[in-house]
């Protein structure tokens, strides 16, 4: 615990720069600080007395508690926020649950706690990433082509025609992080995972086989969760008759 109170100092470093260039952001680090110590020792014990259980359905509570918060994270850049959390939980959800089960399935991973909750909750957390950034962009790419997309249904185009243009934007645009992160896993950075194994002792040849299918897995999951929120966003952007709703046209 002496060497968690000592890493403080990176945090003071940060509210130092923070100070120096005015940028308003203390607050902000404090609330993150103090939210990630006390989120990371709750779920530590709350994982010890899961692994100790070996329950599947608290797996799959634990593993739903944590969709639904990265739905209500990610949902928050959304033109509309409750229409966009339900979409975020179902990407997210089916996207974790396709990729994760496959994964189980093929007996590539297995169903034992500490196996399986990590390796959900990188998927989870890299694909409400890359929702975040999906919900963001989408509806700036939207306004910046109000006069092309209206121009377009005027002229008979469905909404997924007219839009076509600005979805197509905003997928490329949510999956840059992941990809650019695939392009260099292991030139530049050593993930987590491997990190984590190479510090427990493990070997690093069989530390790398784990990452290697960590990032296939969130490259997977990042994709179908992003497919399938855009699809189901394209409903937040149109009213009934093919019109362009008028809070974003203004």
């Amino acid at each position: 615990m002496i060497k968690v109170w000592a890493s403080l100092l990176l945090v003071g470093i940060a509210l130092f720069l923070s100070r120096i260039e005015r940028a308003r952001l203390e607050s902000d680090i404090i609330i993150g600080t103090v939210r990630a110590f006390v989120q990371l020792l709750a779920i530590g014990y709350i994982l010890d007395y899961i692994f100790d259980l070996r329950r599947v359905e608290y797996m799959l509570l634990l593993l739903t508690a944590m969709v639904l918060v990265g739905a209500f994270t990610s949902s928050r850049r959304a033109f509309r926020k409750r229409q966009g959390f339900f979409m975020a939980a179902l990407g997210l959800g089916a996207g974790t649950a396709l990729t994760i089960g496959l994964m189980v399935a093929l007996k590539i991973i297995s169903t034992e706690p500490k196996f399986l909750i990590p390796f959900s909750g990188m998927v989870i957390g890299n694909s409400m990433r890359a929702c975040s950034i999906l919900f963001e962009r989408l509806t700036s790419e939207v306004r910046l082509s109000t006069p092309r997309i209206e121009a377009a249904l005027a002229l008979g185009a469905t909404t997924a025609q007219a839009a076509s243009a600005p979805m197509r934007a905003s997928f490329r645009a949510s999956m840059i992080p992941i990809l650019d992160t695939v392009k260099v896993v292991g030139l530049i950075q050593l993930p987590g995972a491997m990190t984590g194994m190479l510090i427990a002792g493990a070997r690093p040849t069989e530390a790398i086989k784990y990452q290697i299918v960590i990032m296939y897995m969130i490259l997977c999951a990042v994709s179908i969760t992003v497919s399938l929120v855009l699809f189901l966003s394209r409903r937040m952007y149109f009213e009934p008759g093919h019109r362009l709703a008028d809070t974003i046209a203004q």
